[in-house]
């Protein structure tokens, strides 16, 4: 049976790139505000996600963001972590009670990626491609987007200049590094590339039996 079909239907993944997400960061000046009425001018967001009302509550949530949607109210508390100097502020999803960066907006709430059961693209991605993202993240790391062939795979980065600013033992160290990942990633891409001619030839050989 092939890959993805199962009792004669395609199984299909949702990702978290389908649906808009509200970050903690961007309400930490609600934590002072007086409780009111407040909008998100978020032109992605109808109107429901974007108007919610803010109310006090206790010590462990001192504020919580009360949205409306479809006539339900959708509670979002704001929680400061003290466990570290930097206080950072998570949003708490109103299904599992759990410390949030970020909730996904849907059509009838707000919760997390965790409870809507949505997956990163990168977890669908084969070795080989999880390798090709790794290597331009890394070129990009070391020349920026200013090299003509960052993102081309057929340009090993072995005849990439030193780039302005890096001490050269440091980007001997670094470019050996991705110079052993594209030498991973080409090993594996002859691989595929010999299954698909052997399969090319399988197909071949059938057809002119």
């Amino acid at each position: 049976m092939p890959k993805g079909f199962h009792c004669g239907h395609i199984t299909k993944r949702s990702y978290i790139g389908q649906y808009h997400r509200i970050y903690a960061r961007s309400f930490k000046q609600l934590l002072d505000a007086e409780p009111a009425n407040y909008i998100l001018r978020v032109p992605e967001l109808d109107e429901q996600h974007q108007i919610f009302k803010l109310i006090e509550h206790d010590e462990k949530w001192p504020r919580v963001m009360l949205f409306t949607i479809n006539d339900q109210q959708i509670p979002v508390p704001l929680q400061l972590d003290n466990s570290s100097a930097s206080n950072k502020l998570y949003l708490i999803c109103p299904y599992c009670i759990n410390q949030r960066q970020y909730l996904l907006a849907t059509k009838k709430t707000y919760c997390c990626r965790e409870c809507l059961n949505v997956h990163y693209a990168s977890q669908s991605e084969s070795k080989i491609d999880r390798l090709a993202r790794r290597i331009r993240k890394q070129r990009r790391k070391l020349w920026s987007n200013d090299h003509i062939f960052i993102n081309d795979l057929f340009e090993s980065s072995g005849y990439f200049p030193k780039p302005k600013g890096f001490h050269f033992t440091t980007f001997i160290k670094k470019q050996f590094e991705l110079i052993n990942l594209e030498t991973e990633y080409w090993q594996l891409a002859g691989k595929q590339l010999g299954i698909i001619l052997n399969d090319l030839d399988e197909l071949n050989r059938a057809l002119t039996g």
